[in-house]
């Protein structure tokens, strides 16, 4: 296949886009020219071309270019996002530009050029107490915002989409400051962590896992499969609370955490239980539960 995607600078795309190198797809990347494309790995580096949108090169003039040089997408992959678990005043255009506008400009170019094979990434944040919506936060609710203009699309436009609602995920490279990583900090260093009394239940999913779900996914759209078009979540399917959560930790890593439980409150809307009203896509299932998940985000550096 050819695939266009986005987002493949973050955590997860990261791994998508090797995912997809690997398995000898043609990897396009929409990058922004700040995008740190020299921070990818060089497997990425060298075998993804890297197509860079701007006020003067729009994301329709890049999908335009790749149509006329015989590289229509068969796939886009969306995963580009703006994450904030609260916002301020001076974070609302920028949230809105990155998750509503950034994705509704891609949505357009793709249908002018009939391409119509789309996979979505949205986020169990945008299920509170389990309702069908209700946004934990201003991001979810711009999560939800683009996924409403996507419905335009889908109606008006005959795009077909696959949309995947992510849970919290991990793995050995990650290093945006999460809960694991912040536990292995203060395995190395000492320090005491405060935390919420702990009672929130965690679900919590290995990058592996959530690749495969993207990948299956992809599939499916380019096999024609679209009765498996909809909103599936991708869940660990075991959560525990986030005192299990330490506690297991604690064991692998072989450590005692110094940890003041209570040193701070929870926050506003607080996930005390993450959504359970999801479907799973078909034939999806995670693989690595958090033991071995741990062990490998740990390596041998504990």
């Amino acid at each position: 296949m050819k695939i266009l995607m986005t987002g493949i600078t973050g955590f997860i795309g990261h791994h998508l886009g090797a995912r997809l190198v690997n398995d000898g797809h043609e990897v396009f990347a929409l990058v922004r020219p700040t995008s740190k494309i020299d921070e990818l790995n060089k497997n990425l580096r060298e075998n993804v071309k890297f197509c860079v949108y701007s006020d003067e090169n729009t994301i329709l003039d890049v999908v335009n270019n790749l149509c006329a040089e015989g590289n229509k997408p068969d796939m886009v992959y969306h995963l580009a996002a703006n994450v904030l678990a609260a916002h301020k005043f001076g974070d609302i255009k920028n949230l809105i530009q990155s998750n509503i506008t950034f994705g509704a400009e891609i949505l357009d170019a793709m249908t002018a050029n009939n391409i119509y094979n789309f996979v979505n990434t949205g986020t169990m944040q945008q299920h509170f107490e389990d309702a069908e919506y209700s946004p934990v936060n201003f991001y979810a609710a711009t999560k939800e915002g683009f996924e409403n203009i996507l419905r335009f699309y889908i109606e008006a436009q005959n795009l077909k989409c696959i949309s995947l609602h992510l849970f919290d995920t991990y793995g050995a490279d990650d290093r945006r400051g999460k809960i694991l990583g912040l536990l292995k900090k203060i395995a190395t260093t000492g320090e005491t962590l405060k935390m919420s009394p702990g009672a929130q239940l965690i679900d919590i999913v290995y990058v592996d896992d959530v690749v495969e779900a993207f990948v299956l996914a992809g599939e499916y759209l380019f096999a024609g499969k679209y009765d498996y078009c909809g909103t599936y979540g991708v869940s660990s399917l075991n959560p525990i609370s986030l005192r299990e959560v330490v506690k297991i930790f604690e064991e692998v890593a072989g450590k005692k955490l110094s940890i003041e439980w209570g040193g701070r409150p929870y926050r506003q809307r607080e996930v005390m239980i993450p959504w359970t009203k999801f479907q799973t896509l078909p034939d999806w299932n995670p693989k690595i539960n958090l033991r071995a998940g741990i062990q490998k985000f740990l390596g041998a550096k504990i």
